[in-house]
């Protein structure tokens, strides 16, 4: 097993770093756009563009205004218009892209030797689906670090905790800081939409041993948009919007459900795809 390990270390990771780059262009547009609505914001409440140093922004205001997707509809009053979150969109879709052929490419290239040495499928199966939680990991480790540090070279606090101003005027919703806590802001900011990208890209790995890559691919495209308009914990993507969670306390996704539910899909996906590779002709 550490053979496949090495291997995958480098082939999987080391050579396909630049994916990874991915993760720092997407944080630079993210700050960007957050930059201007900055200057909106500083509008509304200064009446002056630049007037940022009497505002309180900080890392969470970029993760929940930019990447906090949307309330959807609710049927009225000041959140009932819609939005397309597509910062959030692509966030989730980008590490989805980086991992989409993990499985075929390896099988194309030196998969086939690698079960010969494993003796058995299931292990290089268990190997791919290690490297694509990783490169998951890897790509918000990647997102999360390029926004802390361009918010700490802008003079923007480096804290997860959002400014109950600038999201109750952003949003037109209410939020109360002292109504939760560090730890749970950064469940719901950080570590959510990770689990459900990782729940993902795993069915979505699995569903290439079925389907061509291009179909898998669009059928999560799907699923994900489908997640902006409905308010179902089947919509996975809804737990990936830190505007919907129990810590924000607009709606009641919690993290608790979000962990129980990734790690089903998970466990599922990776049994269908140890199954399917077990059965499928390719030696």
């Amino acid at each position: 097993m550490y053979k496949v390990v090495r291997y995958d270390l480098r082939y999987g990771i080391l050579e396909g770093w630049r994916k990874l780059l991915l993760a720092a262009a997407l944080g630079g547009f993210v700050f960007i756009n957050f930059y201007f609505d900055l200057v909106g914001l500083s509008m509304y409440f200064t009446g002056e563009p630049w007037s940022f140093n009497k505002l309180d922004p900080s890392l969470g205001d970029v993760i929940v205004l930019e990447l906090g997707a949307n309330f959807g509809r609710t049927g009225g009053g000041p959140t009932s218009s819609f939005v397309f979150p597509t910062l959030w969109y692509l966030s989730i879709l980008l590490p989805c892209y980086m991992t989409l052929t993990l499985a075929s490419d390896d099988l194309s290239a030196g998969g086939v030797q690698i079960m010969s040495r494993l003796r058995g499928r299931g292990r290089w199966w268990l190997s791919k689906c290690a490297l694509c939680a990783a490169l998951v990991v890897l790509y918000y480790a990647a997102l999360y670090a390029f926004l802390w540090l361009v918010c700490a070279a802008f003079g923007f606090g480096t804290s997860i905790v959002p400014d109950e101003a600038i999201f109750n005027t952003y949003f037109g919703a209410v939020f109360v800081a002292a109504e939760t806590t560090p730890a749970a802001l950064f469940a719901a900011l950080i570590v959510q939409p990770i689990l459900v990208t990782v729940a993902l890209s795993l069915l979505q790995m699995a569903m290439t041993l079925f389907v061509k890559p291009i179909y898998a691919f669009i059928a999560v495209a799907a699923y994900l948009a489908a997640s902006t308009l409905g308010f179902s914990p089947a919509l996975l993507g809804t737990f990936a919007m830190p505007v919907r969670s129990s810590a924000i306390g607009v709606y009641n996704f919690d993290f608790l459900s979000c962990l129980t539910i990734c790690a089903a899909l998970s466990l599922i996906a990776v049994l269908i795809g140890r199954w399917r590779i077990a059965k499928t002709d390719i030696l």
